[in-house]
């Protein structure tokens, strides 16, 4: 074969694409980040070591530093999930409560495994929270409330659990959640580029002026842009500026602000009565983002260990279960609370989506369901847990009733299934609907 000819084959061999090694197969989607990380059913181990041999006290001073001064510092440690190392990880603990009121060294950890490794990824996750399950005997919680949302479409962080070590010291059993960052918005939005925020400690909502300075506190610039208010200003001063008496202009919110998907967000939210958030007690556990394909804001959800009413200051027991699917605690500190239910428009969709809930998935067969499987994946880890904050007994205990006073709030936490079943009734009550169970 003439030399000419033999180097014109291989050139042509060079140019052709090498299907099964630089191209998926035809039809199979890029794997997305945490697929491994958040599949159900998996324990994951993480051991967390530091070279330093008061890293303990490290790791609370920088806990201290962030709490009062603001400064936003990581503890450097190495990490090993699931037998593999990763360098130079960014750790830290977290929480408030959590923090404040967990006994022992059992606390609540951030690692950012790309911290100091720029591209440093966790099945492509740059970064995992470690949540310590406080005032949650049965670790389920957070798990089922942020698992229902994200089954109906809502953007929610992922949910699983991990055994966790510390300089070879086992410190738990802990829940693993997602967190929101850039990477959340791409893979639930599409995009990751618009105006994006934290609301914390008091994001009310509450109308303060044009001056962006002045939502700075509250509402945390998340994005990486310069003047991101704008757009949290345009929501704000839409629901600060109507009066409900004169019957409102819907189109205007409906045109900046993902109504509906909120709508959703605030009916599982009220159902599970996870008290910790905006539409119930406490005005932050929220991210805002401005998604650049529907030029609308979108709002997300976050932090569940207080779902079936793990803690409230205001309630007693029967007054939780009880509570109505409207309730409003102080409209002048939650005026988005107040608009969404003060129109008939969005107080009908509202009262329809829990009716669909309560037919379809939210009902006690199902939800006993999900509690009796979860508990039977969990359970020997729980026991090996000699750090948790409750003891064996109560995790069987809580599963089904409650522990603690149950007319003092803030002195009970509701058993799942009890709570499941008054709950439900309650609901379907409020709403004039067949107390029967469907299967």
């Amino acid at each position: 074969m003439p030399m000419r000819f033999t180097l014109l084959i291989v050139l042509c061999c060079l140019t052709l694409p090498l299907t099964g090694f630089s191209q998926s197969p035809k039809g199979q989607e890029k794997k997305k980040a945490g697929e491994r990380i958040f599949v159900d059913g998996i324990v994951h181990e993480i051991q967390i070591n530091f070279l330093q041999c008061n890293a303990w006290d490290s790791l609370l001073m920088v806990k201290k530093m962030r709490d009062s001064l603001e400064i936003r510092r990581y503890l450097q440690g190495n990490v090993v999930v699931d037998g593999k190392h990763y360098y130079s990880c960014g750790v830290r603990m977290k929480g408030e409560s959590s923090f404040d009121f967990y006994p022992g060294k059992k606390k609540s950890f951030k690692i950012n495994f790309g911290k100091y490794v720029k591209k440093q990824r966790v099945d492509g996750l740059k970064t995992l929270n470690l949540n310590n399950a406080f005032r949650d005997p049965t670790y389920m919680r957070e798990k089922i409330y942020l698992d229902f949302l994200r089954e109906e479409g809502l953007p929610a962080p992922r949910c699983s659990y991990a055994n966790v070590y510390l300089n070879g010291e086992h410190l738990g059993f802990y829940v693993l959640t997602e967190e929101i960052n850039k990477g959340f918005l791409k893979r639930n939005f599409g995009n990751k580029d618009g105006a994006f925020f934290k609301g914390e400690p008091r994001a009310t909502l509450k109308y303060l002026g044009e001056n962006s300075l002045k939502y700075q506190e509250d509402y945390r610039n998340k994005s990486n842009l310069e003047n991101p208010y704008p757009d949290l200003k345009d929501l704000i001063r839409t629901i600060n500026q109507y009066s409900i008496d004169d019957g409102g202009k819907f189109s205007e919110l409906d045109s900046i602000f993902n109504v509906e998907a909120c709508l959703k967000i605030y009916a599982v939210t009220s159902l599970f009565m996870n008290v910790d958030a905006y539409n119930l007690l406490y005005p932050h556990n929220y991210y805002l983002y401005s998604n650049s394909s529907t030029k609308k804001l979108e709002w997300i959800p976050y932090d569940g260990n207080y779902a079936f009413c793990a803690f409230s200051k205001k309630f007693t027991l029967a007054e939780a279960q009880d509570l109505s699917v409207f309730y409003l605690y102080n409209g002048e500190e939650m005026p988005l609370v107040r608009y969404l239910l003060g129109f008939e428009k969005y107080r009908t969709f509202y009262s329809n989506y829990i009716t669909h809930l309560l037919e379809n998935k939210f009902t006690e067969n199902q939800l006993v369901d999900r509690i009796d499987k979860l508990s039977i994946k969990i359970r020997k880890y729980v026991y090996q847990d000699n750090n948790k904050m409750y003891s064996n007994a109560d995790f069987e205990q809580n599963l089904h009733s409650t522990i603690g006073d149950e007319e003092d709030p803030g002195a009970f936490i509701p058993g799942l299934k009890s709570f499941v079943h008054h709950r439900i009734k309650a609901v379907k009550k409020e709403l004039k609907m067949n107390t029967e169970e469907r299967n």
